[in-house]
């Protein structure tokens, strides 16, 4: 395998962290400035050693005397020299000298004379050029995320600069939940970085899953893999799996020319040409799996011949929503709520729904069919979730004063029955007090538009009737 994902860990993060089963590496904090040392770090140290992960440690730039700060990093880990990547984390919180472009270089030169390593530099795209003068000697792990809610393993489909460094080692897509990076290396190149003394070894094939994203009931899948054992064999192939084997679909892959890739492994024969893309009708049979992912290369046009594969994971199981507005609809007598709710498990299910819940007495109140309200924006956010630019929806329920402070819910659900009672998958947003009726007192000022009024004195006072 030639990409690695990994975690990062500080004192405040959870062991479960450590023991996700998708993280193949531990990258660990150690310390920070001249006064700080993670209380954590040896039992965080273990923990990822026991599991049989990679492990990294970082320094966290306070930007005091940068050559003080290494002696510092260096003193404090010694033990673990020649074990794992060193990293400096180059970031402006609690960094005196953020800004700066030559600090990094004094840290690294004087981590490099203590100890023969070359650390990674961990930064920002945004901040790529205050460390460019260390792009000759050292790895480079960059951060940038497509959203601050980005729960999966699947990568984002964005372009991730590498400034003056020939290529990122390591990007950082995720800052919120988890921290999780994919490292473009092996397990020997790993190594290698961690200890130069260690013996080269000849990299004859790799590979990554780049991305996953909807176009409507189409499901497109892209990556690259490259091998040396790919000679002689002429198509391309990418077929799903579920977790026992079992194939569910399979495509002719196009061929993407990767410059990337052959530029960062030029020693893999078909480096340059080997990236793959293809496109799935999606399907029920699909839905709500975790499927592996095969890259083939095979001599054979059906895709049964001898072959070269490449694997990896997809999940498609994800869902997420969001209740943008909820209130009373002036003078109608109706709750109004809009939002969105997108799903890898809605395909199959036409019908749409929107429940209103009684959550003290546990029982449906309302219901009411919806119909599907196109979402740009969530699809743009979601893409690696099925059919999210259908993904909206505005719904009315009947509302009175008998539900003015009532704990309710409001249940967002797919069907594949018109009655909403058939193979369903729901989502159940946070519970809310049942909001208070508008009124018109004399007193409070209401906007309301329209078709029609009329006006009709009775006495001392006027009736006005809105329709």
């Amino acid at each position: 395998m030639m990409s690695l994902y990994t975690v990062d860990v500080y004192s405040g993060s959870s062991d479960s962290i450590i023991r996700d089963s998708h993280a193949q590496g531990v990258i660990v904090k150690a310390t920070q400035g001249t006064g700080y040392v993670n209380p954590k770090c040896n039992h965080q140290w273990n923990l990822a050693g026991q599991l049989g992960k990679k492990r990294g440690l970082y320094h966290y730039a306070g930007g005091g005397n940068p050559v003080s700060e290494a002696q510092y990093f260096i003193n404090n880990i010694k033990n673990y020299v020649g074990q794992a990547i060193l990293i400096l984390d180059w970031e402006s919180n609690q960094n005196a000298s953020w800004g700066s472009t030559t600090w990094a270089r004094q840290f690294v030169d004087e981590v490099h004379r203590l100890t023969g390593v070359w650390p990674l530099l961990y930064v920002q795209e945004s901040a790529l050029g205050q460390v460019a003068n260390c792009a000759k000697d050292c790895g480079l792990w960059v951060a940038k995320y497509a959203s601050m809610n980005w729960h999966s393993w699947v990568l984002p489909n964005m372009a991730v600069g590498s400034g003056a460094f020939q290529a990122i080692t390591g990007w950082q897509f995720t800052g919120d939940d988890v921290d999780r990076s994919i490292f473009y290396i092996d397990s020997d190149a790993w190594d290698r970085m961690a200890n130069p003394n260690t013996k080269p070894v000849q990299i004859t094939s790799g590979g990554s899953l780049d991305g996953v994203s909807f176009n409507g009931s189409k499901l497109t899948i892209n990556g690259w893999a490259a091998s040396d054992k790919a000679t002689g064999k002429a198509y391309r192939y990418i077929i799903l799996t579920t977790k026992d084997g079992k194939e569910v679909a399979r495509t002719k892959a196009s061929v993407v020319i990767r410059p990337d890739v052959q530029e960062a492994f030029p020693n893999i024969a078909g480096a340059n040409q080997s990236g793959f893309t293809g496109t799935f009708d999606y399907t029920t049979a699909m839905a709500g799996q975790k499927l592996n992912v095969i890259f083939r290369y095979t001599d054979d046009p059906a895709g049964n011949g001898n072959f070269a594969d490449w694997y990896g994971k997809i999940d498609l199981t994800q869902s997420a929503a969001c209740l943008d507005s909820l209130g009373t609809v002036v003078y109608t007598g109706k709750l109004r709520a809009s939002g969105w709710f997108a799903s890898d498990q809605a395909v199959g299910k036409a019908n749409r729904f929107l429940i209103l819940y009684d959550v003290n007495a546990k029982h449906e109140l309302q219901r009411v069919k919806v119909d599907a309200v196109k979402r740009g924006d969530v699809l743009k956010a979601k893409p690696s979730i099925y059919d999210a630019e259908e993904s909206g929806f505005t719904g009315e329920f009947k509302y009175d004063a008998s539900l003015v402070g009532r704990k309710l819910q409001i249940i967002a659900r797919y069907s594949d029955n018109e009655q909403g009672e058939g193979n369903n998958i729901d989502y159940w947003f946070d519970p809310f007090n049942g909001p208070a009726m508008p009124v018109v007192d004399g007193k409070t000022e209401t906007s309301v538009l329209v078709h029609s009024f009329s006006a009709e004195s009775k006495g001392d006072k006027t009736q006005l009737t809105f329709k």
